[in-house]
């Protein structure tokens, strides 16, 4: 009767085990996501953990300067290897940002910042170390945050009340695999972006703007495959940012070099579709492509 009773158990177990299901969508560390404010409008990370498991990371970018990886560690004022830094999330209210860290920054309960005539400082039993207008924030021995310092009390001030992205953000979110390595979700909220274009360029800030929730994301593991799509207000501003993408596309291939056919090719990876409100960019760029790639992204390798 007892045999009988723990396999009745285990089929229990199992079969609820096979019930649950992992929401899709690239994964944000519990340790980040809990920072996040509820007035997020731009979400951007990078699964650097995972990016170093990837072929094109070990045979292209191991030994090439990389950035994203690379610009961290200098901002926070730390010499970290790269196999330390597990993931990069950006935060952005679209006035403020903030970059959080993820990894193993020291072997002691707090890592020793060293930032040209930085200040330490405290705020509600957090470390900051910098000035007024920008720091350093000491979330843990393992979490680090850099940006404006107003921005970064902002964080704190919600640390404990996050439930992780806004709702408009995750829906976004459960669209990507989550075999992501770089992602980016954008809810809406920027009426004017940043930069004056002349001519008849002028009309890309009024375009883009017209975007009225966005994503991207790239999938490393077989050559670069990703989406991008832009959610307009209408049919009308989607047709408008398809003709303006299409007009782009075909500018860059007239600028393509007679010497260099693989960068035509690259763009033949690239494809532009309109779906009512909807324009995409469909990202496909096979293994053998990788290279050219990354020199036109981060300069030819030494």
């Amino acid at each position: 009767m007892a045999k009988m009773k723990t396999t009745c158990l285990l089929i229990v177990v199992l079969t609820l085990t096979g019930c649950v299901r992992t929401l899709p969508g690239p994964k944000i560390d519990p340790a980040l996501a809990s920072l996040i404010p509820p007035d997020t409008i731009l979400l951007a990370g990078a699964r650097l953990d995972k990016l170093e498991e990837t072929p094109i990371y070990k045979r292209s970018l191991a030994n090439r300067p990389v950035p994203v990886i690379d610009d961290f560690p200098k901002q926070i004022g730390l010499n970290v290897r790269r196999q330390d830094l597990w993931e990069l999330l950006l935060i952005s209210d679209g006035k403020q940002s903030v970059v959080l860290g993820r990894g193993k920054f020291s072997d002691e309960a707090e890592p020793r910042i060293e930032r040209p005539g930085a200040q330490r400082f405290g705020y509600k039993g957090f470390n900051l170390v910098g000035d007024e207008r920008e720091a350093v924030l000491l979330v843990s021995p393992s979490v680090i945050g850099v940006g404006p310092t107003p921005a970064l009390r902002s964080l704190i001030d919600n640390k404990g009340k996050s439930n992780g992205p806004p709702s408009n953000l995750t829906a976004q979110l459960k669209d990507m695999p989550a075999e992501a390595i770089f992602w980016a979700v954008y809810g809406g909220g920027v009426t004017k972006l940043p930069f004056n274009a002349p001519g008849d360029m002028a009309n890309v800030n009024k375009i883009i703007a017209s975007i009225q929730s966005g994503s991207i994301y790239l999938d490393l593991r077989a050559g670069v495959n990703g989406l991008a799509t832009g959610n307009c207000g209408s049919d009308q501003d989607a047709k408008s940012l398809y003709d303006a993408l299409r007009g782009l596309t075909g500018l860059a291939r007239l600028a393509v070099p007679k010497d260099k056919p693989e960068e035509g090719r690259l763009l033949d990876g690239l494809r532009v579709t309109q779906d009512s409100h909807k324009v995409n960019i469909h990202i496909e760029e096979p293994e053998e492509l990788v290279d050219p790639l990354l020199n036109l992204w981060l300069g030819r390798a030494n």
